[in-house]
């Protein structure tokens, strides 16, 4: 049994596409009803999720903007599997993925239960120019007595990127567990800028990512006109059971992931 971690993409690709063929022919072993039937060959169940998010030259100015991205009072006492993504903003990127495989007592012939997801995450180019601007990221009272897997994402801004993975292999029957999650993010030349004077000739230059007076090359910005950036987790998630991925942002450009994996031993594993 091993758990790795790994950036394959192509592999992740081809062994989705296998895993339909390997999941479909599990249930036929060997007797089916006369014990005459040779024995089937060994084969894999697998799981896989290739997810990859891109930012790339895009530009935002906000001037008096306001942006709220709100839970409020949900999810609560949930069991199972829950996705949430919530954004307020501009070019926001979420996602919540789980890659899940096993290989039991029912899976006869199974040897190997894999599971793996690669994340690439990739943020560069872009700018940013706030002027009086109030981003408020907030979840309240939510997902109190939740069981289960939740992932769980809220973003107010521009450019954020949040991502919440979960992984897991099962072997019960089998000899090998793997899990593995690949986590790659880049954040090159993003520019923010916050209280760029209204009407100022450098707000164009700072949106067009052009030198200019309070713009890239230019300086600091010429005042600070009171952007606000809050991100709160209030009364929620108490008594929770299971796995939790939560990322909250509020602002510009920020990037945030959860990553687990699991694989889980076998009493015929050597």
């Amino acid at each position: 049994m091993k758990t790795t971690s790994k950036l394959a993409p192509l592999a992740f690709a081809i062994a989705a596409t296998l895993s339909f063929g390997a999941m479909a022919g599990g249930g036929h072993g060997p007797g089916n009803g006369n014990g005459n039937e040779p024995e089937g060959e060994p084969s894999n169940s697998a799981a896989s999720i290739l997810d990859v998010q891109v930012s790339l030259g895009n530009s935002v100015v906000n001037d008096g903007t306001e942006n709220n991205a709100n839970v409020d009072n949900a999810l609560h006492s949930s069991s199972g599997n829950a996705g949430v993504n919530v954004a307020a903003g501009d070019t926001n990127q979420q996602a919540n993925a789980a890659a899940i495989s096993t290989a039991d007592a029912s899976f006869v012939f199974g040897n190997t239960a894999t599971s793996t997801i690669a994340i690439g995450q990739v943020n560069g180019g872009n700018a940013l120019s706030n002027l009086d601007v109030t981003n408020n990221a907030n979840v309240q009272n939510s997902a109190n007595s939740y069981s289960g897997n939740l992932g769980l994402n809220v973003a107010a801004g521009a450019f954020n990127q949040q991502k919440n993975d979960v992984t897991i292999a099962s072997s019960e029957a089998a000899q090998d567990a793997e899990a593995s999650i690949g986590v790659l993010q880049v954040a090159v030349a993003s520019t923010t800028y916050n209280g760029v004077e209204a009407g100022d000739y450098s707000l164009d230059m700072v949106a067009a990512g052009r030198p200019g007076h309070g713009g890239p090359g230019g300086g600091q910005p010429t005042t600070n006109q009171d952007v606000q950036n809050n991100a709160n987790l209030l009364g929620s998630l108490n008594s929770v059971s299971g796995n939790v991925g939560v990322n909250i942002a509020a602002g510009g450009t920020n990037q945030q992931s959860n990553s687990l994996s699991i694989a889980a031993g076998c009493y015929a594993c050597p």
